[in-house]
């Protein structure tokens, strides 16, 4: 008989203490820009890594924060739309609201950097998990797919010049030159930027600034370069489909992953780790455009492979 009570005891106290571990996960709600699409992908990707560990809320950020909301322990935007609506419902909060860690998704590190000197974040833990790829990263694929050309063209808008110091150290660390135009601050000033990097260019590295490249700016850049003969590296699987040349580029799922890292390295009561890039990529290449400017490039899964080494031994 006494056996018989010692295996109840012990069977009751494992299962006190699931009870007590599924209490205990942390409450995580994940806003997304849109239900559909890439922040669908992220959100599955982070409950996928994720779900077991944590009480996650999946929704449209406009269907979150109703009137009986208890605050979450952590609130995941995926997407500048969520990340702006998060911060905006975060702002009508009481006192209970105002220390809730938010982590964006999906977002350019332009806008995150933005938002963190805003004045909507407040105290409260704020960090990223950033679509932007690292300069290194940028400079190596020029490197590596465009062995020949040493002289690369910048064109510096609101969002680039920021980042060209790091940029030009990367390339002297790769034997490149970096060339900055003149700075762009209006839709008029951006040809003659592009001018001036195609006279002083061997090929133009596209950085994700939107005064520059955007739908209405971008056929005339691609028109102007591909007439020039001056090969486009680009940071969109789009751009190119558009004309680029090739790009460097992180997809959600990607993205995602690197989230769920950070989320990982997380706990409540703890300050979030600081905003990350993405360790994962892909690249792509316009081999009908490298055909035409007489380019040979090797193919994406070589050129990835040997980016991965290098950054391994870095």
């Amino acid at each position: 008989m006494p056996r018989i009570f010692l295996r109840l005891a012990l069977a009751c106290l494992v299962y006190m203490t699931l009870v007590l571990e599924v209490a205990a996960a942390p409450r995580v709600w994940v806003a997304l820009a849109e239900e559909g699409g890439p922040y669908a992908e992220a959100a599955d990707v982070i409950k996928g890594e994720l779900g077991a560990g944590l009480e996650l809320n999946i929704a449209h950020w406009r269907a979150m924060f109703t009137a009986r909301d208890e605050a979450p322990d952590m609130i995941v935007a995926v997407g500048v739309a969520a990340l702006d609506g998060v911060l905006e419902r975060l702002g009508k909060r009481g006192d209970a609201w105002e220390r809730v860690p938010l982590l964006a998704v999906l977002v350019p590190e332009a806008v995150f950097e933005a938002r963190q000197a805003g004045s909507q974040v407040g105290g409260r833990p704020f960090s990223a998990a950033l679509l932007d790829q690292p300069p290194g990263r940028l400079l190596a694929l020029i490197k590596r797919a465009l062995p020949q050309y040493q002289r690369i063209g910048v064109l510096s808008g609101p969002q680039t010049r920021r980042i060209f110091d790091v940029l030009d150290k990367e390339a002297q660390t790769r034997g490149l030159r970096l060339r900055k135009t003149r700075s762009a601050n209006g839709a008029e000033e951006i040809y003659p930027a592009l001018k001036q990097a195609i006279d002083e260019s061997e090929v133009i590295l596209a950085l994700p600034d939107p005064l520059i490249y955007n739908s209405a700016s971008l056929q005339n850049i691609l028109l102007t370069t591909y007439r020039a003969r001056i090969p486009l590296v680009a940071f969109s699987p789009a751009y190119v489909k558009a004309g680029a040349v090739l790009a460097v580029y992180s997809t959600p799922p990607q993205v995602a992953r690197r989230a769920a890292e950070m989320l990982r390295q997380w706990q409540p009561g703890r300050s979030l780790p600081a905003p990350q890039k993405p360790r994962e990529f892909e690249v792509a290449v316009n081999e009908r455009v490298a055909a035409s400017l007489a380019l040979w490039i090797d193919a994406p899964n070589l050129i990835i492979d040997d980016l991965r080494r290098q950054e391994e031994k870095r």
